[in-house]
């Protein structure tokens, strides 16, 4: 459990730890590519990482949404690093093999984090792909820490407004939907616009950090105008149109008016789960994407 006076992030108990792990290992065991595990000391505590795919070129970084950790780009560590080299990451705070060891006191605790991360592992600068509560990230560190940032793909980026009934009731529904028979998942996958529940076996041990684990990150700030005008990296967003995040059609046009650099897609019939719902679109899109900035 959290800890209230520490801050300190923490499996709720021995036997979820031991659980959570053993499921953890397993597919990092069974990844689709190899894996080269890192420990990097920062400031808040020991980040894993999980370096794979080319020695050469600019490196991509990915940050995962709220509640995950490298475990979510299972679909696109390999096509992604079959070009650059990648860098997954477990967030310190969230579910994973990081360990937390000192609390965060707010949002720009973030950077210094992610600064101390790039800076153990020798990466300068980094290309981003940033997720939900990623997306968010990897936005505040390109407005506070540019120089590090080369560009960005943010894959339905929660940075916008804080997730709301309609939100948390998708998320139920998709814990429900994920454990029920498969044969009759695909209409319900359907009607929560949520296609990776139809491969739920893929993601159980990396959605079972959500509930045996107490996390520890601060929690997301919506960022305003003025501080969106602020971004002068080049930035993608792909967003899935029915997201349940966010208004999105209502986002693309504060965009296009605040942050008009940005290249803004929104894809339909998807929601929120984007990265892991239309993989096969999201690694196209971070390869053109990542080329156009870096000549990669």
């Amino acid at each position: 459990m959290t800890d209230s006076t520490s801050g300190i992030a923490r499996f709720r108990s021995a036997q979820a730890e031991r659980r959570y792990l053993a499921g953890y290992d397993e597919v990092i065991r069974n990844w689709p590519v190899p894996l080269e595990a890192i420990d990097a000391p920062t400031t808040f505590g020991t980040t894993r990482l999980y370096r794979t795919g080319a020695t050469e070129g600019t490196p991509v970084v990915f940050l995962p949404g709220m509640g995950g950790n490298s475990l979510g780009w299972i679909y696109s560590s390999g096509p992604i690093g079959a070009k650059h080299p990648v860098y997954l990451v477990d967030p310190v705070g969230g579910a994973g093999r990081s360990v937390h060891t000192r609390r965060y006191t707010g949002v720009h605790d973030l950077t210094t984090w992610l600064t101390d991360t790039l800076d153990a592992i020798d990466v300068p600068a980094a290309y981003l792909v940033g997720f939900s509560y990623g997306g968010w990230q990897s936005l505040l560190a390109a407005i506070h820490t540019p120089d590090r940032v080369l560009g960005m793909t943010l894959l339905d980026p929660a940075a916008f407004r804080v997730a709301g009934i309609r939100h948390m009731s998708w998320g139920l529904g998709c814990g429900i939907v994920g454990y029920l028979p498969k044969a009759i998942r695909p209409p319900l996958a359907r009607l929560l616009h949520t296609d990776s529940l139809n491969r739920f076996e893929d993601l159980k041990a990396a959605l079972a950090g959500l509930y045996l684990f107490e996390q520890a990150l601060p929690p997301m700030v919506p960022l305003t105008d003025e501080e969106l005008a602020r971004v002068d990296r080049p930035v993608q967003m792909v967003f899935g149109a029915a997201s349940t995040m966010h208004d999105s059609p209502a986002v693309a046009r504060r965009l296009a008016r605040v942050l008009p650099a940005a290249e803004v897609e929104l894809v339909p019939g998807v929601g929120h789960s984007i990265a892991l719902d239309v993989p096969d679109l999201v690694n196209q899109r971070i390869l053109r994407h990542a080329a156009s900035v870096v000549g990669a």
